[in-house]
């Protein structure tokens, strides 16, 4: 099965090359949807790929995550940020994942890299679980900011590790806070990517939070730890419900 790496990108010039060193030898195709960066973006790039497409920034991550995957040409899709690394473990399960046909789509653990080195487990005080890879055909993305993926399949988590390497130690760079803000404000019902009724983003809400219970109580072993393990496993869910719901209403997307 052929991969696809999927990338977005708006002058990462400090980050994209690690990025890519990382990735290029486990797929085989690298696609950047670029927002025309003023850095050396493009020039870094241009060593790893020649599937390059500089468009003006829709409005929306979701519209420009899907339109990465409508331009990419494998079997699968590996969707990463400029600024993330994969464990070498996670990469070299990659190809077995992918020629794998009894799953639609694989999520993974994300833990965040402070700029001093310091590594969250807890970024948002549970652990943070991402749909990365999953069939071309079976995954777009929705929500104009804080995009997520929907799996039209079955997803399994593989507790293997990306690391997000943050350029912030705290809450968002007020310059980034602010973008978001404008984002919210001005996106259109085009912009969210996918047309979904209020009911199917209920059901799959009400799916997501049973899926990562199951995904850290057993995904993770927790019940190894006995009813501690499912007292924390309770309580990273309840963090994780509502990290959401916060996330979600302040931005005006629920």
């Amino acid at each position: 099965m052929k991969i696809s790496a999927c990338i977005l990108t708006k002058d990462e010039e400090e980050k994209i090359e690690k990025c890519l060193q990382n990735i290029v030898p486990y797929v085989d195709e690298i696609v950047i949807v670029d927002g025309f960066s003023e850095d050396k973006t493009i020039e870094i790039a241009r060593k790893y790929t020649d599937k390059i497409y500089q468009k003006e920034f829709s409005g929306s991550f979701a519209v420009e995550r899907n339109y990465s995957i409508e331009k990419s040409t494998g079997d699968r899709v590996f969707i990463m940020a400029p600024d993330e690394v994969c464990e070498k473990s996670l990469l070299e399960k990659l190809r077995e994942l992918a020629n794998q046909n009894k799953y639609d789509a694989y999520s993974f653990l994300r833990k965040d890299v402070l700029p001093g080195g310091e590594v969250l487990d807890l970024p948002c005080d549970h652990p943070v679980i991402d749909v990365r890879l999953a069939k071309r055909d079976k995954m777009r993305y929705y929500g104009a900011i804080h995009e997520r993926a929907i799996v039209f399949g079955k997803t399994k988590f593989i507790p293997e590790i990306i690391h997000h390497y943050r350029r912030y130690i705290n809450q968002y760079p007020a310059e980034k806070a602010e973008r978001f803000k404008k984002i919210s404000e001005t996106a259109k019902e085009r912009d969210q990517g996918l047309n979904l009724s209020r009911s199917f983003l209920i059901r799959r809400g009400l799916k997501l939070i049973i899926q990562y219970f199951f995904n850290v109580f057993i995904g993770l072993k927790l019940y190894k730890k006995g009813i501690r393990g499912l007292l924390l496993s309770i309580t990273y869910t309840i963090r994780f419900t509502f990290s959401g719901i916060s996330k979600y209403k302040r931005y005006g997307q629920i």
